[in-house]
């Protein structure tokens, strides 16, 4: 063989050489892009929370609103359990205590002693004979006669309340003497106190 012709040989085979590995480096497929991707694979779950950071300044109070509706009133709260103690019974047309009817004077005196802090009630009545104009305050003088000896007998006024009521609240509707005088009273009421 020739000179020249055993370099032609072996640049031929050089280049065979050559052109088989890049033959093998690209059996692989063709050429990708760089640039192109997969798809997109699943979302991976959140880390945990970070630290809260510092609270900032406070801003300028705003202006105040306007003012709201008024609400309903309350309903008033309850009414003192008041108790019947005793009832003062009074002769026709008369408003002096009976000599009969002052031991129940002290009764309510011993009663006070034992329960400092009750509140008495007193309300005077008439029996329905006669008019409204004069029954009214013939039932405030039994009242008012009532109280005065309950204040001589150490019990303070402070502690007494008092209503006159006329006719207004009979007690019988018979027209007899002693339907009359259980209406003929001052009641002797007694409730806790404040």
């Amino acid at each position: 063989m020739k000179r020249g012709s055993a370099r032609t040989g072996v640049v031929l085979v050089a280049m065979l050489a050559l052109t088989v590995l890049v033959g093998a480096g690209c059996a692989s497929g063709p050429f990708e892009d760089p640039h192109n991707y997969g798809p997109v694979g699943p979302i991976g779950m959140a880390g945990p929370q970070g630290p809260q950071g510092p609270q900032g300044l406070a801003g300028q109070q705003g202006p105040g609103g306007p003012a709201g509706v008024q609400g309903v009133a309350g309903a008033e709260g309850p009414q003192r359990p008041w108790v019947s103690f005793t009832d003062f019974l009074f002769d026709f047309d008369k408003s002096e205590v009976r000599n009969t009817e002052t031991s129940k004077v002290t009764k309510l005196v011993d009663y006070m002693k034992d329960n400092p802090n009750i509140m008495i009630g007193i309300d005077g009545h008439a029996d329905p004979r006669g008019s409204d104009a004069y029954n009214q305050p013939l039932s405030q003088r039994r009242v008012d006669a009532i109280k005065a000896s309950m204040v001589t007998a150490g019990i303070p006024a402070s502690k007494i309340q008092t209503g006159a009521f006329g006719k207004t609240q009979l007690k019988c509707g018979e027209s007899t003497e002693s339907c009359w005088q259980r209406d003929r009273r001052v009641e002797v009421l007694i409730a806790p106190g404040q």
